[in-house]
Order: structure tokens, then sequence, then C-alpha cells
């Protein structure tokens, strides 16, 4: 019995409670991962009996600046010049659309040239493989760039 105890207290010892912080990240598909690295919208998980993290332990706080108010000094923009900023950079993004849209049309054009064989040409061939590959890799980048500007436009006030 006495050379139990050694073993039992030794396992006790090591199996102390780690000091990490728990995030929980939730991506675009709608996994959720928990990791004990900081990423981007993670959410810091409080766990019940854990100890507290120490101030001088070498990481980072999770706490960011943003989550601060702003200083009642602080300079403000009044809502003409924001306005007017605003109506800007909608402006910018209209004009990026458009040039976007008439990008994706030419992508799609070129492609339905690119799809018609060659005289002699196969469509096993791999040069005709990787031409439409590649042209079709440009609609799908045109269109999701004109996803992206009107994600962004939505977001404008």
């Amino acid at each position: 019995m006495q050379n139990l105890r050694f073993p039992f207290l030794l396992c006790l010892f090591l199996a102390a409670p780690a000091q990490a912080e728990i995030y929980k990240y939730v991506d675009e598909s709608g996994n959720v991962t928990f990791t004990d690295v900081y990423k981007k919208g993670a959410k810091r998980i409080d766990i019940p009996g854990a100890p507290a993290q120490q101030s001088g332990s070498g990481k980072s706080s999770s706490r960011r600046a943003s989550y601060t108010p702003s200083p009642t000094d602080f300079p403000r923009i009044d809502a003409g010049t924001q306005k007017r900023r605003d109506d800007i950079r909608r402006q910018v993004l209209q004009d990026e659309i458009t040039g976007e849209r008439k990008n994706a049309d030419e992508a799609r054009r070129q492609l339905a040239l690119g799809e018609r064989l060659a005289p002699g040409e196969k469509a096993t061939d791999s040069s005709y493989v990787n031409r439409i590959k590649n042209l079709r890799e440009s609609v799908k980048q045109h269109d999701q760039n004109v996803a992206s500007i009107q994600r962004e436009l939505a977001n404008l006030k």
C-alpha cells in the first residue's frame, strides 16, 4: 500500500488543471471550433471552477481596445460629413460593381469561346482541360467579387 501512494500523488499533481483561455469560434459554414488561440469573432468561454488567468502570465489579454467606450473628449464627426463620406463610398462601390459585372460578362464570353475545340484538339487534351479550368476559375472569381461588393453595399447605412 505504501508503494502505491507516491504514484497516486504524482498522478494527482500532474492532473492539476491547466491555465488556458478557451475560445469558441463559428465559421461561415456553421462549423463550431473550440481552441486556445484567439481568432477574430471568437468568444471566450469561461469554465466554472477553473483558476482565473493571471495578468502577468505572458499571454495578451483577450480584451481588445474596441470593447472599451470612447472617451468623452474623443473627436466626433458631424452627420453631414459622415453622410458625404458614405455617399462617396457608395458611389465607389457602385462603380466597382459595374466594372466587375462587365469583367464577369467578358469572362463568361471567353469561357464560351474557350469551350470550343480547336481543329485537331480533343476534350481530353491537357491544354484544353487547363484552358477551361482557368477560364472557369476566372468566371468564379468575378462572381465572388460581385457578391462581395453587393454585401458591402448592403452593409452601408
